[in-house]
């Protein structure tokens, strides 16, 4: 017993360097999206051109369709706080260091998040966006959601912090989803060529796999867990390689997707 327990305080601690190393880039990606978001669409507001935000995304303006704007712009407005806000809170250091200022920013991601599923569910019904596969991906992502964001405030309120985490975390994801979407897409385009993605209109088979595949860090995340409360010695390095390479691919990812979406001028 004694020879193992080196082995297993070892493996657990490579477990939660390769969780922090999968974090970084996922981190630092959301921040920069956040900021395309702030540089692409709010200085264009503040500019007097809103008429600008049709070139980055159909029909997001339209003059006279009030309530449609209006949920474009909490879309994008609430878009700031989950992208920019919401890693912030999975940090143990800023949560620690700043507990009022994380529970601010836990209830602003909160009213986002539900705000932002219920703006999104009024643009899916009125405007076209894509095919029934996206329309399904949406769909399930207000679902978990909803469901997430029940349990990570039940369990704030009873003070009940570890399990709090956890649905703050599985809420994270699914709020990121679109997010992990467009970064897989990137790593796929230079691994295949964009094979499965017709780039004239932004369908095709591989797209539709993508509104179901985007959810795989919620996978990941449940592996973890279960990885990191019951597995083995040996499961631990496994998954902590797999997340080593995981953290890899999401750098390359959220690079490409930084100089070829987000700020192709740098």
């Amino acid at each position: 017993m004694s020879s193992g327990t080196p082995v297993k305080s070892t493996r657990m601690k490579t477990l939660n360097l390769a969780a922090s190393a999968w974090y970084a880039p996922v981190f630092i990606g959301q921040w920069i999206f956040g900021a395309y978001i702030i540089y692409t669409y709010g200085f264009e507001l503040f500019g007097g051109d809103i008429n600008a935000w049709n070139k980055h995304l159909s029909q997001a303006y339209v003059p006279n369709r009030d309530i449609g704007n209006a949920a474009v712009f909490a879309h994008l407005a609430l878009g700031i706080v989950i992208h920019i806000g919401g890693p912030l809170q999975l940090v143990p250091s800023f949560r620690k260091r700043y507990p009022a200022l994380h529970r601010w920013i836990g209830r602003a991601f909160v009213a986002g998040v539900i705000i932002g599923v219920a703006s999104g569910a009024y643009m899916l019904v009125v405007r076209e966006i894509g095919a029934w596969t996206l329309r399904a991906g949406f769909i399930i992502q207000a679902i978990l959601v909803l469901w997430f964001t029940f349990y990570t405030v039940r369990h704030a309120m009873r003070r009940e912090i570890s399990t709090h985490m956890r649905w703050a975390t599985r809420l994270f994801l699914a709020a990121s989803a679109v997010w992990f979407f467009r970064v897989l897409i990137m790593v796929w385009f230079v691994m295949t060529g964009g094979i499965g993605i017709d780039q004239s209109n932004g369908t095709g088979p591989f797209i539709d796999a993508m509104s179901f595949l985007q959810f795989l860090p919620l996978v990941f995340y449940e592996i973890y867990l279960k990885v990191k409360t019951k597995g083995s010695p040996t499961a631990r390095l496994g998954f902590s390689v797999f997340l080593w390479f995981s953290a890899i691919a999401i750098a390359v990812g959220v690079t490409l997707a930084t100089l070829g979406m987000w700020f192709p001028v740098l």
